[in-house]
């Protein structure tokens, strides 16, 4: 399975919550929480564990930087 198809997943997931009432704080912060325990029950050590995470911020402030500064 490919990365995008797993995000499109996901992505269908987190809409099914919203249709059945919950806000997107709500989503936001189950799935972060999910993404970190994830993270470290799965990576091969705690150090990996936290450059998934820090790479995934890190990607996520980028971009918004970037289109802030096309803008």
């Amino acid at each position: 399975m490919k990365y995008e198809d797993m995000y499109d997943r996901l992505l269908d997931v987190t809409e099914e919550f919203s249709n059945q009432g919950a806000t997107p704080f709500h989503v936001a912060n189950v799935m972060s929480r999910f993404v970190v325990e994830l993270s470290y029950d799965c990576a091969p050590d705690p150090q990996q564990a936290t450059h998934l995470i820090l790479d995934a911020m890190t990607s996520r402030i980028e971009r918004d930087n970037e289109e802030t500064d096309d803008a």
